[in-house]
């Protein structure tokens, strides 16, 4: 049986691989930079098979994923907008899905020490996730 602890960290987990995805998706049509540009696909790509490994798992254990509201998309999606309306300079770009990445980091490590089951599958992936991010902002400093 899966505790209360785990069901978080893998809802957080696809939230998280989801949120990336859609920011990811939100901000390549304002980029420029042919390198950047191919590197945010990369990173989508990875992040979708991550949020498929996890919500392979959740199906299995029966869990639900965390959905976000119309207005949480909405407003991401208008923050992106406004934070590119005058500046979609490739460092800016870099320093926006850094932020991002970074965030995404945060929010995970808060519900994986909150697992008291420190070795499970689901902190396992929580981990793969947030190494995959902490790579991605290494990556996307080349371009600040």
């Amino acid at each position: 049986m899966i505790s209360n602890e785990e069901v978080s960290v893998l809802r957080e987990s696809g939230y998280n691989a989801r949120m990336a995805l859609e920011a990811i998706d939100t901000v390549l049509n304002k980029v420029y930079d042919e390198e950047l540009s191919y590197e945010l696909n990369c990173q989508a790509n990875k992040f979708r098979e991550l949020e498929r490994k996890i919500m392979r798992t959740m199906k299995r254990e029966g869990i639900s994923p965390r959905e976000q509201s119309r207005l949480e998309r909405a407003m991401r999606w208008s923050a992106i907008q406004a934070n590119t309306l005058l500046n979609t300079s490739t460092g800016h770009v870099a320093d926006l899905m850094i932020q991002g990445n970074t965030r995404g980091i945060t929010d995970l490590m808060k519900v994986v020490h909150n697992n008291k089951a420190k070795g499970s599958y689901a902190n396992e992936l929580a981990r793969e996730l947030m190494d995959f991010e902490e790579k991605n902002i290494e990556k996307l400093k080349s371009y600040l």
